[in-house]
């Protein structure tokens, strides 16, 4: 009878399935949760497997694409009521228009740089793009996705060199 370490290592080895909840835990790290998608990345660094790095590389990607889709419709309803709320209060106003300004100065490359940072939140940084996206003109939905897409591989990217670069013995270490 196999053990639960045996039935988990067989469970996430496999590609598909490990590309389907890294593609699931990337687009609820986009959405909800404020935690670094690093965390779903360690078994495949650790399990030294080419085929699990790719299969996160595609799913974080993919993942943050959806997610970043999600979370620029939801700023797109909201930005009529911030900018109601802003009406009622001079504070409130000063610090939406100086938010607005920040995303239309920094625009796509900063959007992509943010989130191209190891252990960066996600869920902030998207949150910040776009809610304070003054009517989608900072940002189109397209120019938001792909930067979102593009920023999920350069980051799973960045994460691998810099793990292997730091702890060159941390790869293969999962006796899976």
């Amino acid at each position: 009878m196999a053990t639960f370490e045996q039935i988990l290592c067989q469970f996430l080895t496999n590609r598909i399935v490990y590309f389907l909840i890294v593609f699931a835990f990337s687009i609820a790290v986009a959405i909800v949760l404020p935690i670094p998608i690093e965390v779903a990345l360690v078994f495949a660094l650790t399990a030294g497997s080419i085929a699990l790095f790719t299969a996160a590389l595609v799913a974080v990607a993919l993942g943050k694409a959806v997610g970043a889709w999600l979370v620029f419709l939801l700023g797109v309803k909201v930005e009529g009521a911030m900018h109601k709320w802003a009406q009622r209060s001079r504070i409130f106003e000063r610090i939406l228009k100086a938010l607005e300004r920040f995303v239309r100065v920094t625009g796509v490359l900063g959007l992509f740089v943010l989130l191209s940072v190891p252990f960066m939140s996600d869920t902030a940084v998207l949150y910040l793009y776009a809610l304070f996206n003054e009517e989608g003109k900072a940002l189109d939905r397209r120019q938001f996705i792909v930067s979102n897409f593009l920023a999920g591989i350069s980051r799973v990217a960045l994460f691998f060199i810099l793990a292997l670069t730091i702890f060159p013995g941390l790869m293969g270490t999962v006796p899976c």
